[in-house]
């Protein structure tokens, strides 16, 4: 008798180190990066996935980092060098690819609700595949973009702002008219006032695409999110100012940097060479880091 409970407590152990040496497997296999392809709104879409090589049993923050207009995902990768932050602090890491074809290029976002793709169901594809694949904290998925990028995560910040937990357009704030929001959403956003491609201020030399100018887009998230008029200003440098509206509905802050000289950039970027007053992807992750969706 006492045999038979050895053997089958041995069994057991087993059998638990080979289930817990496939869980390890399965975590491996997605670790760094893999390209991905699935089917949305009938339309063949493709991403790149990042997954740091941490302890897979803990949920990961996920953010989606979205390229500009005619770039590709690599693109992204290069510019805001997200895997290498992801890696340091344990989140994964989505660069999708844009399909959209607007007015002035194609690889682009339909962040106006055009006729063509659907990218909002896009993301929310994205992430079910990726959340069927790794274990992700469904409180804490975030939406970052430049330029066209940018765009469309302030489309997703008021589509999906009770899916995702903050929101960092850089270069392409925007507020889309017909937002209604679900919950108030935290942003961090980035500017330069001298930007030519998105201009600072909405005028005729304007792309068709761009429907008001920066201070305008800040000014309605700053009522959509209940903020008082009441900001903070502090003088990073000559040529960066940050402004936090904190005293916001349900603790969705805004933060936002405006660089006087700083081009149509990621600030901080290896590649542009223009604007390294400040490293705007450590930003983003940190202020990512302190919001997640509420209970």
């Amino acid at each position: 008798m006492k045999k038979s409970i050895k053997k089958a407590f041995s069994k057991c152990q087993q059998l638990a180190l080979l289930l817990l040496l496939c869980s390890n497997l399965g975590a491996q296999e997605h670790q760094g990066f893999s390209s991905h392809k699935l089917v949305s709104a009938g339309a063949d879409r493709e991403f790149i996935l990042y997954v740091p090589a941490v302890d897979h049993d803990d949920a990961l923050p996920l953010v989606f980092s979205l390229h500009g207009s005619g770039n590709i995902p690599q693109s992204q990768v290069d510019v805001s060098h997200f895997d290498i932050l992801a890696e340091r602090h344990g989140f994964a890491v989505v660069f999708p690819a844009g399909a959209f074809t607007n007015s002035i290029t194609a690889r682009s976002w339909n962040a106006n609700k055009e006729e063509g793709v659907d990218d909002i169901q896009f993301v929310r594809d994205m992430i079910k595949v990726v959340s069927g694949m790794l274990n992700i904290d469904q409180s804490r998925i975030y939406t970052s973009g430049y330029s066209g990028g940018a765009r469309m995560s302030s489309r997703l910040a008021c589509e999906l702002s009770d899916v995702l937990a903050a929101a960092a357009p850089i270069a392409g704030l925007q507020y889309p008219d017909d937002c209604i929001l679900k919950r108030a959403i935290p942003i961090i956003a980035f500017h330069a006032r001298d930007d030519q491609v998105n201009n600072y201020v909405l005028g005729k030399e304007s792309r068709p695409y761009w429907r008001m100018g920066v201070e305008t887009a800040l000014d309605k998230w700053r009522q959509a999110n209940a903020c008082s008029l009441a900001n903070t200003v502090v003088q990073l440098s000559g040529n960066v100012s940050r402004y936090i509206w904190a005293d916001c509905e349900d603790s969705a802050e805004i933060n936002y940097y405006l660089s006087e000289k700083g081009g149509h950039t990621w600030p901080g970027a290896d590649s542009s060479g223009i604007n390294h007053d400040i490293d705007s992807t450590a930003l983003i992750w940190e202020f990512f880091s302190r919001h997640q969706l509420p209970e």
